[in-house]
């Protein structure tokens, strides 16, 4: 039996702050091969079937936006994992409450990695 878990909402990957001019934040989840990438824009993307050698090698490099443009973004399936409240344009977690004014959800934007 198959299981549709495109509709089961992701859970936030910890993250580390980076040194980086466009890159904030970067974290893993080693069981599912996930990597969460914060933007300074205040996005956050989780690439799917990230090897932990990748992970580590991103979290080792010197320029972590030359080693994410080179070796993660387009390689991998990417998700955007936040959005904006409808009612008021605060940015948070998808599908979570606005914790700006509390009235609706976060909204999905894009799946497509823009930034």
């Amino acid at each position: 039996m198959s299981v549709d878990t495109s509709q089961v909402p992701r859970r936030e990957i910890p993250r580390g702050a980076v040194t980086s001019s466009n890159i904030a934040s970067i974290g893993y989840n080693a069981p599912t091969q996930q990597l969460a990438v914060e933007f300074k824009s205040g996005a956050i993307f989780h690439y799917d079937g990230v090897l932990l050698e990748v992970a580590q090698r991103f979290d080792e490099a010197t320029s972590k936006g030359r080693f994410f443009i080179t070796d993660i973004k387009g390689r991998y399936r990417a998700e955007r994992m936040t959005g904006k409240c409808p009612a008021c344009g605060d940015v948070g977690w998808v599908a979570r409450m606005c914790a700006d004014c509390g009235t609706k959800t976060y909204a999905r934007l894009d799946t497509e990695h823009v930034e």
